[in-house]
């Protein structure tokens, strides 16, 4: 019995699935490509974390004569990371709307150091000027607990973890007045609430093993006055 002739549809169908694989994963490889957006950001280069970064980074490369001067290394690697970026965005344009309409955009990236020197979230009330500061919060205390679920939960630990950086001024002084907005309709006593961060260095395994640990330092107080956020 002689074979029925190969059906061109078929071959056709083979060939756009093949090219329709190919432009996907062209496009995700791209969209996975690194991009240190956050780096553009100079004043996040005086964290501790990320100067200690580039404080290993600068004696790998003055080791190897790549560099010598750290000022200069630091204005390279800014121009460096402003033409990536820059580059990163031309090339990615062509496939936002792939990106956006079959759900394959990446709405976060991977961290590309640990958090040596991570900060709790902190927030007081006090009844007046002279009054002593009442801690209400203290993240991931359970004394301490005021809206814990709220604070605490899995979509908003993103949220804390950017307010505790400079590039999120902003939105922490946004954040911080909604906080004093709660506390006020729950505290009629309550004159002032602060926020601030606990910035405390990893201990080492050593100083776990001895029970010592870095003493924590305050950073970014915020002051909120009540008074002007009650009807």
């Amino acid at each position: 019995m002689p074979e029925a002739p190969p059906d061109p549809r078929s071959g056709v169908r083979t060939t756009l699935t093949a090219l329709f694989v190919a432009a996907h994963v062209l496009a995700v490889v791209l969209g996975a490509a690194p991009a240190p957006v956050g780096s553009l950001n100079r004043s996040a280069w005086a964290e501790p974390t990320v100067a200690r970064e580039l404080d290993t980074w600068f004696g790998r490369l003055s080791a190897v004569g790549l560099t010598e001067d750290r000022a200069t290394f630091e204005d390279d690697l800014y121009a460096l990371a402003g033409t990536w970026v820059r580059a990163r965005r031309g090339v990615l344009r062509p496939f936002h709307p792939y990106y956006r309409y079959l759900g394959t955009e990446q709405s976060w990236r991977m961290f590309v150091a640990p958090h040596k020197h991570p900060s709790r979230l902190q927030i007081h009330v006090r009844t007046g000027p002279k009054a002593d500061w009442e801690l209400i919060y203290l993240q991931g205390d359970p004394e301490h607990a005021w809206r814990a679920h709220q604070l605490e939960h899995t979509r908003m630990r993103s949220a804390l973890f950017r307010y505790s950086w400079p590039a999120y001024r902003r939105s922490y002084q946004a954040f911080a007045r909604w906080v004093g907005r709660q506390v006020a309709a729950e505290r009629p006593d309550a004159a002032q609430v602060r926020l601030q961060w606990a910035r405390q260095k990893t201990p080492s395994a050593q100083q776990i093993r001895k029970g010592k640990s870095t003493p924590p330092t305050i950073v970014r107080p915020f002051v909120v006055d009540l008074s002007g956020l009650r009807p």
